[in-house]
């Protein structure tokens, strides 16, 4: 999960989004932290924003933009401690770098 992550990060979609975040499934979890328009991992960064997926395929789905968190989030398929706005900023944050070459 941790390569997919740092694969799907793109700085400039992160804005100003300063938080610590741990997304938790059925069967594992992930911390990270974003902050000056960069993501770092560790084992447990006492995160303030936990976003609850139903597995980590679900997760990967929902990040890469194959499943819609709106569509999720009101069916209960993506839950969160709090923070909504950050739930959605994390999520565009991870949607994917963004592309840069020349037309």
């Amino acid at each position: 999960m941790r390569s997919f992550l740092e694969n799907q990060f793109c700085s400039e979609k992160s804005g100003e989004l300063d938080a610590r975040v741990r997304m938790q499934w059925a069967d594992g979890q992930i911390c990270f932290q974003i902050q000056d328009g960069a993501i770092s991992f560790a084992e447990d960064s006492d995160p303030e924003l936990t976003i609850y997926f139903k597995d980590s395929e679900d997760a990967k789905g929902l990040i890469s933009g194959k499943s819609d968190p709106v569509h999720a989030f009101m069916n209960g398929h993506l839950r969160a401690n709090g923070h909504l706005i950050w739930v959605f900023q994390t999520m565009a944050a991870l949607s994917g770098k963004t592309n840069t070459a020349a037309t």
